[in-house]
């Protein structure tokens, strides 16, 4: 079910890394749920971005709406934006079929496997866990699945 991962955002354990630093990405935040949860969680701050400009003012709209505009931060980028956060959070689509409406592409992807787009990015050059990460998605040892390719 696409809309478990909000329950899995809001009863997840928070890095403790929180605790020194209370930022946190939303990356592809289309209506802007995560970060909303996130900064329902306490999180201090929360950026979150979308290069679609629908996703971006709904984003906004609704973060008004709940009143936790203050707390975060919508913003227009393709992926991260710049500097890091000890927490980061993405729900791109990944329903492997045709989009045939602007509110489809927030849902189906079709032969753009994410994970693979994510990997290509240096998401913490210096941290070894990370990159190792990356690597590991972008040299996958199994195919990715048809329908992702």
């Amino acid at each position: 079910v696409r809309g478990e991962y909000v329950g899995l955002v809001n009863d997840a354990p928070l890095p403790a890394a929180l605790n020194d630093l209370s930022l946190a990405f939303d990356i592809g935040t289309g209506t802007g749920v995560l970060a909303a949860v996130l900064a329902r969680r306490g999180i201090t701050r929360v950026i979150a971005t979308d290069q679609n400009p629908r996703a971006l003012a709904c984003a906004t709209d609704n973060l008004t709406r709940l009143g936790l505009a203050g707390q975060v931060t919508v913003m227009p980028a393709d992926l991260f934006p710049a500097g890091r956060a000890p927490l980061i959070v993405c729900n791109p689509p990944w329903v492997p079929a045709q989009p045939n409406s602007a509110l489809d592409e927030a849902i189906y992807r079709p032969r753009q496997p994410h994970a693979a787009r994510l990997s290509d990015r240096p998401l913490c050059p210096s941290n070894p866990r990370r990159r190792r990460l990356a690597g590991a998605l972008r040299h996958r040892r199994t195919p990715w699945p048809a329908h992702a390719r």
